[in-house]
């Protein structure tokens, strides 16, 4: 596997180097990913700079610390834990472009924590926040545009819609959301997008169908660098009246299958539906996202159940009043669970890791609760051979199984800092289920990672934060976040004494300069 690997990482840097050096007249995404914690773009250096003349080169990038302290919670019915990560991110953005051509290359210097997460011996690899890694290639890709259309090869990240099936993980959030980005969805993709009914005017100016071919590098349930062959065929067409002006349809399908492994072995072949959209209303913005998933998988199969059948959805609304510097925001968010995981059905929903609703409850709790349980299920000594799909089962962090009202109330305090917070309110949508507590401890009955029958109220969590934005010089920016929250558990984290899991804690400070 090791050799594997390496060559894998090898062929994608030496392909990567390929682009740089025999594309120098290259191309950035104009659609690059955008927010208040993105990279700020450099201007062209002028010509007298060393730069050919006709050729425009832009530097960007950005340096991210942030400090977490959580409250001890317990993992499972035992063993508690209190992740204080203390994490750090240098993120660099060359780009260069010449005419119709630009290449955009995007990398992370070092990414992750530096301290302060639970070790291999408390939880399984797949956690919330990741060890620190260093010179990670997020994007290295060719575009060249016309009037009407572009063409795009190479590494690029990937989002569809508001990002919950699929996210890019460039921006952190914005003031009235919570959480940062630590992943990102990465494909090697060939894309053709163009507006073929542009000379009709009107409304048919805005009608954009595309097509893509993809090798998954890293999502939310593929890597290739651990041995994963991944492949995407995607169509879609969008309604692109301008950037907060979109409605799109996308049709994804999927086939996924392990390097070198017997026929079968972590086969997955999917279709998803992707329906998506943003409109701007004056003052009212609105947006949504619907994704439905249909299939097939033996990524965890069991004795009893060798394939299993994919049906899930998952769904989110966001509403947005803005009057003078308030604002008042609503979201609603569904993911479908799954109330047997010993059965022949897979119908737990997964957001992306990189979407967030609120601090605690899915980042934190869940993240390494369901991390702690993967790595006891791993123990051959006490369930024999682990399930094929295990690898998968710590959510790390993301959302699953819930469904949630996140209504807050952002207030700019002066045109530099705002204060904004509010209540998330949410219930699981199948009962909270540990595989290994159910066949161990329960006897094949429903018990929650604490050992005991679970409610279907997760809890209340009360979150608040405050932003500053600072232009330290023309072309550097600083931004300084502190977001806390409290969660309240509710029945579905009970323990088996009858009592419930004590509230959690988190306060978070991050400090981001960017260029």
């Amino acid at each position: 596997m090791g050799r594997r690997v390496g060559g894998v990482r090898g062929l994608l840097q030496g392909f990567s180097w390929v682009l740089l050096l025999a594309a120098a007249p290259a191309l950035a995404d104009a659609e690059r990913d955008g927010g208040p914690d993105a990279a700020v773009e450099a201007e062209a250096a002028p010509a007298d700079a060393g730069v050919p003349a006709g050729i425009e080169l832009k530097i960007a990038g950005s340096l991210r610390l942030a400090q977490t302290l959580v409250s001890r919670f317990p993992i499972d019915e035992q063993i508690s834990t209190a992740p204080n990560p203390f994490e750090v991110r240098a993120r660099l953005d060359p780009e260069l472009s010449y005419g119709k051509f630009r290449l955009a290359v995007e990398f992370d210097v070092v990414n992750g924590a530096a301290f302060g997460v639970p070790g291999p011996t408390i939880v399984a690899p797949r956690v919330p926040v990741p060890p620190a890694s260093s010179l990670e290639l997020r994007q290295a890709y060719l575009e060249y545009r016309w009037a009407t259309g572009a063409a795009r090869l190479g590494q690029q990240t990937s989002q569809f819609g508001l990002g919950i099936l699929s996210n890019a993980g460039a921006t952190d959030a914005a003031p009235g959301d919570f959480g940062h980005s630590r992943f990102g969805s990465l494909v090697l993709r060939g894309l053709l997008i163009g507006r073929p009914l542009f000379s009709l005017g009107g409304a048919w100016r805005a009608v954009e169908p595309l097509v893509a071919a993809d090798l998954v590098v890293r999502d939310g349930t593929a890597d290739l660098y651990q041995g994963d062959r991944a492949v995407q065929g995607i169509v879609g067409l969008r309604f692109n009246a301008a950037p907060d002006r979109i409605v799109a349809l996308t049709a994804i399908y999927r086939r996924q299958r392990a390097d070198n492994a017997p026929g079968g072995e972590r086969a997955t072949d999917v279709l998803v539906i992707d329906l998506s959209a943003r409109w701007v209303f004056s003052s009212l913005t609105v947006g949504f996202e619907l994704a439905a998933i249909t299939g097939s998988t033996t990524q965890g199969r069991t004795n009893e159940s060798p394939v299993m059948q994919v049906r899930q959805l998952g769904a989110l609304g966001k509403i947005a009043w803005h009057r003078g510097s308030t604002s008042v925001l609503f979201d609603v968010g569904y993911a479908s669970g799954d109330n047997n995981p010993y059965d022949d059905q897979l119908n737990g929903f997964r957001f992306d890791r990189d979407f967030h609703a609120g601090l605690i409850l899915f980042e934190q709790v869940l993240g390494y609760q369901t991390a702690r349980s993967a790595l006891r299920l791993a123990d051959p000594a006490l369930v024999g051979a682990p399930p094929e799909g295990l690898n998968l089962l710590p959510t790390g962090g993301a959302i699953t199984g819930a469904v949630w009202l996140f209504p807050r109330v952002s207030q700019s305090l002066t045109d530099w800092l705002v204060l904004y917070g509010g209540p998330l309110v949410a219930f699981s949508t199948a009962k909270l289920s540990d595989p290994y507590s159910s066949r161990l401890l329960g006897g094949g009955a429903a018990l929650n990672y604490l050992g005991a029958r679970p409610g279907d109220y997760l809890g209340t969590e009360l979150d608040l934060g405050l932003q500053g934005r600072w232009d330290l010089t023309k072309d550097l920016r600083l931004a300084g976040t502190l977001e806390g929250g409290a969660f309240i558990p509710g029945n579905a984290f009970q323990r088996p004494t009858g009592t419930r899991m004590d509230p959690v804690g988190l306060v978070r400070l991050r400090l981001t300069v960017s260029l």
